[in-house]
């Protein structure tokens, strides 16, 4: 069974919301997030795009092992390129990814269900967040059905 949990004071620093196969924390300019190797594909574009819709300002950074040819593609698909450097014979390279550009977050759910093959995936995202974004993003996380909220204290604030 999937579980809402928050860790809350009176001006709720941060709010925990944890399901079988990923878990978000929100605080006031952060979500952290983890998705387990079983989460299921739809999950992590439903939660990547609740978030979006909730904070269209969101960001994530995110870096890249690459050819200096594939610096272009991930412009073209929307990334930001914040910083490169040569590292051996390829290149190490920071990008922003908006999640206000559709082009970028699509791109950007795809690389992180490639990567569950693999792993487990751990990010953190930049957000306006704030305790209204916050109820928000909780409420709309609630109605995908992976979340279930159990703390009576957050749960009677949203």
């Amino acid at each position: 069974m999937s579980q809402f949990t928050t860790k809350a004071r009176s001006d709720l620093v941060s709010v925990e919301v944890t399901g079988e196969s990923a878990y978000v924390v929100l605080t006031h300019g952060t979500i952290s997030i983890w998705f387990g190797r079983n989460a299921a594909e739809n999950l992590v574009s439903r939660i990547l795009m609740t978030i979006s819709k909730v904070d269209y300002a969101t960001e994530h950074e995110k870096e890249v092992l690459c050819d200096f040819e594939e610096i272009n593609e991930f412009e073209n698909n929307g990334y930001i390129l914040s910083s490169y450097a040569r590292k051996d014979t390829r290149y190490r390279a920071i990008f922003v990814v908006p999640f206000s550009n559709r082009r970028a977050l699509d791109s950007f759910v795809a690389s992180v269900q490639r990567d569950l093959e693999h792993n487990e995936v751990r990010m953190t995202l930049r957000w306006r967040g704030g305790l209204a974004r916050m109820r928000i993003l909780c409420q709309e996380l609630r109605r995908l059905d992976c979340f279930a909220l159990v703390t009576p204290a957050f749960r009677d604030n949203l």
